[in-house]
């Protein structure tokens, strides 16, 4: 690394390449300037890739505690979008027989935390060079003498409820999320700034926003009402990866819980207010691991996370008010009831589910998987 005017500042260590033997060269670094604000506060902005397919996210040039990733690709390209939330990895894979074995280019698309959101196949002989268009909506990729252009479909954040149309999105001047709540019907708006952002889901009356806390591992489900205004919240050791909500309930998963918090009942607005406004205490919360054969036995204060992780995680969630489907990477989607979380059987999808969604009268399930095609 050096300054601007030459001089030597310091040496990056490449923490992804520790335990690799044989020869590696760096293909690709790129590094986001910030010019259009950040996905959060201290997130990861620089890459290395090497031709081995190691790859490491560093939020500084001196990160001792790089995100390191095995893309499972040969690369060739790295290229970050506009404001640094997605980052492109071109490469290839060797497919076909022992005796015919041919090159499979593709693009790797992975979020400012290193996780694989999606894999684009592309057709030819090589891919020499990637770029984004301005606004981060499509992709430009030189592939032998053609040039080829992929739409891009951000996965927003946003939900409508009650005449709301309630969205976030970040400001080069600000380091929090501005969430913006507009009243569709009076033309109001009504921004609120929300640090650290996950997740928006919205339903009936409400909209819950999932933050991440101050401490590690601490996680903020904040219910609000179409103005903005905080009606209840709470702090949780799940990472809510997968969040939705319905009436009466608030879902949210990681990789292998799922936590449920029953907000209010058919008879009272918010559960965790009685009649008198006297908080309570015995407000209905259940987290449950997945492999649980009986998940109505347990309370939030019982989980205790298992010794080792499910080999079959949760891909997706969805819920009515009266049934909760959690669909995991193999294709198995569970039913439980609600709010007893009962099992109520399984159904098996030959495909992993990437999106779940459920019709008014439970009569169909739609599902996206991973390489985003919609079937029922």
């Amino acid at each position: 690394v050096y300054d601007s005017n030459g001089n030597g500042v310091s040496k990056v260590a490449l923490y992804c390449n520790e335990g690799y033997v044989g020869p590696s060269h760096v293909v690709g670094i790129e590094w986001y300037d910030g010019i259009l604000g950040f996905s959060e506060p201290n997130c990861p902005v620089l890459a290395i890739c090497l031709d081995n397919g190691r790859m490491q996210l560093m939020r500084y040039e001196s990160d001792d505690n790089a995100i390191c990733i095995d893309t499972g690709i040969k690369p060739c390209k790295c290229k970050w979008n506009c404001n640094g939330s997605v980052l492109a990895v071109a490469g290839f894979q060797l497919g076909g027989g022992a005796g015919e074995a041919r090159e499979l280019w593709m693009v790797q698309f992975y979020n400012y935390m290193g996780e694989h959101l999606r894999t684009l196949r592309v057709p030819g002989t090589g891919i020499s060079g990637i770029s984004w268009e301005g606004n981060g909506l499509r992709l430009a990729l030189a592939v032998d003498s053609f040039v080829y252009f992929a739409n891009v479909r951000p996965d927003y954040k946003w939900g409508y409820f009650c005449n709301t149309l309630v969205y976030a999105f970040t400001r080069p001047d600000r380091t929090e999320h501005c969430v913006m709540f507009w009243d569709t019907q009076n033309n109001d708006k009504y921004p609120k700034y929300v640090r650290k952002l996950v997740a928006i889901e919205a339903f009936g009356d409400f909209c819950v926003l999932a933050t991440k806390g101050e401490n590690p591992g601490e996680y903020i489900l904040i219910l609000c009402n179409a103005i903005g205004s905080p009606v209840d919240s709470k702090y949780i050791e799940v990472e809510p990866k997968h969040l939705t909500i319905t009436n009466h309930h608030v879902i949210a998963a990681s990789d292998e819980a799922v936590y449920v918090w029953q907000f209010r009942t058919s008879f009272s607005k918010v559960l965790s207010t009685d009649v008198s406004g006297v908080k309570r205490k015995d407000v209905r919360e259940k987290t449950f691991h997945i492999d649980n054969p009986n998940p109505a036995q347990v309370t939030a204060e019982g989980y205790k996370p298992p010794g080792q992780s499910t080999t079959d995680i949760i891909s997706a969630v969805c819920a009515n008010d009266t049934v909760l489907m959690v669909g995991r990477a193999s294709g198995v989607v569970h039913r439980y009831s609600l709010p007893h979380l009962t099992v109520e059987g399984q159904h098996l999808l030959r495909c992993r589910p990437y999106i779940l969604a459920l019709n008014c009268n439970l009569s169909k399930m739609s599902i996206i998987d991973i390489n985003g095609v919609l079937s029922f």
